[in-house]
């Protein structure tokens, strides 16, 4: 009775460590050969056909691998280009409101002027000072249309 337990516990015992052992289970899309024993012996490596199949298969991960190199490649290229245009848009924008508050300053100090049309040299400099504002805030806008 001993030796027939011992018998059985073996082969429970292979299958546990490869339920542990990550080398051995299944990877890829051929979930039919999932149950197969990953392992191959000397005699089965010096087999012509097992070698044209390994061959075969370094062969088409070799162009796998090619494939996802330009793939990353292109990622790359594509995420740089997008860090780049990510940059010149929030330059853009820091100029639209620059050039706006510009424009809306000036204007604000060209309109309050005439309110103080009593003391002549204040409304001269606010009306002076308001228009080079919205000249600059409207050219700006120009320039960088």
């Amino acid at each position: 009775m001993a030796n027939g337990d011992e018998d059985t516990e073996e082969p429970q015992d292979d299958a546990a460590e490869a339920e542990s052992d990550p080398s051995s289970q299944p990877k890829g899309r051929r979930r039919s050969f999932g149950k197969v024993r990953r392992e191959l012996t000397e005699d089965e490596l010096g087999s012509p056909g097992v070698q044209k199949l390994l061959l075969d298969e370094l062969d088409r991960a070799d162009g796998a691998e090619g494939e996802l190199r330009a793939i990353t490649e292109k990622f790359y290229d594509t995420y740089t280009k997008l860090a780049v245009a990510n940059e010149k848009l929030k330059t853009h924008n820091a100029f639209d409101v620059i050039s706006t508050g510009t424009a809306a300053a000036g204007s604000l100090l060209f309109g309050a002027a005439f309110s103080i049309k009593d003391n002549d040299a204040i409304f001269w400099l606010m009306l002076i000072f308001g228009g080079a504002l919205v000249a600059v805030g409207v050219a700006a806008k120009v320039m960088r249309s």
